[in-house]
């Protein structure tokens, strides 16, 4: 269950869907796919606050 049915941005309709994210930190670059929710119309995404904390773990280790 999605926890947004309406963009927070511009209002329109969120789809979940599996996207790329890239991460940076230091001199390194990580691609992951994650899923999110995506706005139809102005392509806003939204992450669960685990997914989150992955992406904060993994930047941190790519400063290293």
């Amino acid at each position: 269950m999605m926890p947004f049915e309406k963009c927070p941005a511009c209002g329109n309709e969120m789809i979940e869907k599996e996207v790329e994210k890239l991460l940076r930190g230091g001199n390194n670059t990580a691609a992951l796919k994650v899923h999110a929710e995506v706005c139809l119309r102005c392509g806003e995404r939204l992450y669960t606050q685990e997914t989150v904390r992955k992406f904060e773990e993994i930047r941190a280790n790519l400063e290293h």
